[in-house]
C-alpha cells in the first residue's frame, strides 16, 4: 500500500508537508516510492526485508532510522510475536514511514488535523514502540508465571522447552530495544537544541525505552532464576531415585548372601542336621532384611520426595 496524507506534519519553519505510508508495498509501489523520493530502489527493498542493516543511514538527499516494532503472532495457548522494521526517511517535502506490515499505532500519532513537527514525530513513534516493547515483556512475564505452576507440580520436557522460546523471545525484544536506544541517541544530535518541546519529547522516549529494557530485563533474571531452580531440583531428584535404586539392590542381596552362607559345602555340626536349621535361617534372615530395611527407611533411602 502506498498512501500520501497531505500536510500531516511540520517542518522546522512549520511548513506543512506530506506523510508518504508505504506498508507491505508491491513491486510496483516500491519503484514508484523510489522515484518519487530519489531514493535507490534496492536500498528500500533491503530496508523493507528486514535482514541485518544500519539503524541510521544518513546520504545526500535523505536521512533514515529504522526501528524495530513488536508485533504480536497469532499462536494457540502462546504469547508469541515477530519484530517489523519500521524504516523512518527524512526527504524534502516528505515523511516517509516504509513497513512490510501495516501499523496502525501510525495514524493515531500522525494526524493531519493536528501537525506537529517531524522531530516530534519521531520521538513519539519511538515512545509508543517502547511502551510496546513494556506491554510484550508483561505478557511474556505471564507466561513465565504458568511455566512456574506447572513445574512445581510436574516434571514436563515440554515446560523446559517453551521456556527456552521465551527466553528467545526476551533476546528478540533486548536487542529490538538496543537498536532503538542507539536511533534515540543518534537522533539527539540532529534535533533542534534550542526547543523545549523536542527535548521533553526525547527525556520521554528514553525514559520509557529504560523502562522498558528494564521489564525485559527482570523478565530474563526471573526466567533464569526459575531454569536454575528447575535444574537443582531434577539434580536431587536423580540423586535421591539412585539411592533408592542402590537401597533396593541392597535388601534384595542380603537373601542371596543368607542363604548361600547356610548352604555352602562346608561343615556346620549340629546346624546342619538339626530340624530346626531351616526355621532358624528363615528367621535369621527376615531379622536382617527388617533391621536393613528399618535402618534404610530411617535414612530416608527408601523414599523418592
Amino acid at each position: 500500500m502506498l498512501q500520501i496524507i497531505r500536510n500531516a506534519f511540520l517542518t522546522g519553519n512549520d511548513r506543512a508537508r506530506d506523510w508518504m505510508k508505504i506498508a507491505a508495498p508491491s513491486p510496483m509501489e516500491l519503484s514508484q516510492a523510489a522515484t518519487t523520493i530519489r531514493v535507490e530502489e534496492g536500498f528500500l527493498r533491503r530496508r523493507l526485508q528486514g535482514g541485518p542493516v544500519r539503524p541510521v543511514v544518513e546520504d545526500s538527499g535523505f536521512l533514515t532510522f529504522q526501528m524495530l516494532v513488536p508485533t504480536h503472532q497469532a499462536k494457540a495457548g502462546q504469547v508469541d510475536f515477530h519484530l517489523v522494521p519500521l524504516n523512518i526517511f527524512l526527504v524534502p517535502h516528505y515523511f516517509v514511514t516504509l513497513s512490510a506490515e501495516s501499523l496502525g499505532f501510525l495514524d493515531t500519532i500522525i494526524r493531519p488535523e493536528a501537525p506537529i513537527r517531524r522531530w516530534e514525530l519521531i520521538l513519539r513513534i519511538a515512545k509508543e514502540i517502547a511502551l510496546r516493547y513494556v506491554h510484550m515483556a508483561r505478557d511474556v512475564a505471564k507466561e513465565t508465571e504458568s511455566i512456574e505452576a506447572e513445574l512445581k507440580v510436574a516434571q514436563r520436557h515440554h515446560v523446559i522447552y517453551r521456556a527456552l522460546e521465551i527466553n528467545d523471545r526476551l533476546l528478540q525484544l533486548d536487542m529490538g530495544l538496543l537498536q532503538l536506544e542507539y536511533v534515540i541517541d543518534e537522533m539527539r544530535e540532529r534535533m533542534p537544541k534550542d526547543s523545549p518541546s523536542f527535548m521533553e519529547e526525547f527525556t520521554d522516549a528514553r525514559i520509557e525505552i529504560r523502562q522498558a529494557r528494564e521489564q525485559v530485563d527482570l523478565e530474563q533474571q526471573t526466567l533464569n532464576e526459575i531454569m536454575d531452580a528447575y535444574t537443582y531440583i531434577i539434580h536431587n531428584n536423580v540423586n535421591h531415585i539412585f539411592k533408592f535404586m542402590a537401597a533396593l539392590i541392597i535388601l534384595a542381596s542380603i537373601p542371596i548372601i543368607v542363604c548361600d552362607s547356610a548352604s555352602m559345602n562346608v561343615p556346620l555340626g549340629a546346624f546342619q542336621t538339626s530340624p530346626w536349621g531351616f526355621p532358624l535361617d528363615v528367621g535369621f534372615l527376615l531379622v536382617v532384611e527388617a533391621v536393613t530395611t528399618w535402618v534404610f527407611y530411617r535414612k530416608g533411602w527408601l523414599t523418592l520426595g
